[in-house]
């Protein structure tokens, strides 16, 4: 019984943190499946952490140099 229990605890807060690491995901171009990592305990947020911080974003690969100057005006 105490195992179903915490079963639940883990995974609870796991969907919760899935859906909108899905949509950040899918709006910075990369493929929203990535999401699945943070099933994995530890492994799947510290993959995830190095892929935002240190991999150049696809969709801002996709904006011209006049777009980004506009964001900063």
């Amino acid at each position: 019984m105490a195992g179903g229990i915490l079963l639940i605890e883990w995974l609870l807060p796991t969907l919760l943190f899935i859906v909108p690491t899905w949509v950040i995901l899918r709006k910075a171009g990369f493929p929203p499946a990535l999401s699945l990592l943070l099933i994995v305990p530890f492994l799947g947020w510290l993959g995830l952490t190095i892929v935002l911080a240190f991999v150049e974003w696809p969709a801002l690969k996709r904006r011209t140099h006049a777009d980004l100057a506009a964001t900063f005006e």
